[in-house]
């Protein structure tokens, strides 16, 4: 099964209605039952999903997932990134909900800042470690300083 941290995410955003993507690592039988079982979440392609689990060299690329719209930007993926550990280092971040920056190790600095250039369009991320979750939309700007 997941950790914690995952399950609690999937049983926050995921219901009958909201479609998602299990990737390499986080599919099999059990944690297909699991989801069914507990939300009712379809199981669908990456494509097709409004959430995705996974490690992040399985979401790779970006643009398999859903990228929104011009008349719908909300019709984006979310995608549920399981990691090692979340630490404050790396790039620094900049945009709503950070006062002024912050910094996050990320796994590819290039793939977040393209898709935060696509701004209205683009995905948003939750990394999950452990106990914690950092999420970062695609308002967030990414720069090596």
């Amino acid at each position: 099964m997941f950790k914690v941290v995952i399950d609690s995410v999937i049983l926050t955003l995921c219901d009958p209605e909201t479609p998602i993507a299990l990737m390499q690592s986080a599919d099999n039988e059990e944690v297909r039952n699991w989801i069914t079982f507990h939300t009712g979440a379809p199981i669908v392609s990456a494509a097709d999903a409004h959430f995705a689990v996974g490690a992040w060299t399985e979401m790779m690329p970006l643009k398999q997932f859903r990228q929104g719209t011009p008349e719908f930007p909300d019709r984006s993926a979310t995608l549920i990134i399981e990691c090692e550990k979340l630490e404050q280092s790396g790039a620094f971040l900049r945009g709503p909900g950070i006062k002024e920056t912050n910094r996050f190790s990320l796994p590819n600095l290039e793939a977040f800042q393209r898709n935060s250039e696509l701004f209205p369009l683009g995905v948003d991320f939750l990394f999950c470690a452990g106990s914690q979750v950092a999420g970062l939309p695609r308002t967030t700007k990414v720069s090596e300083v």
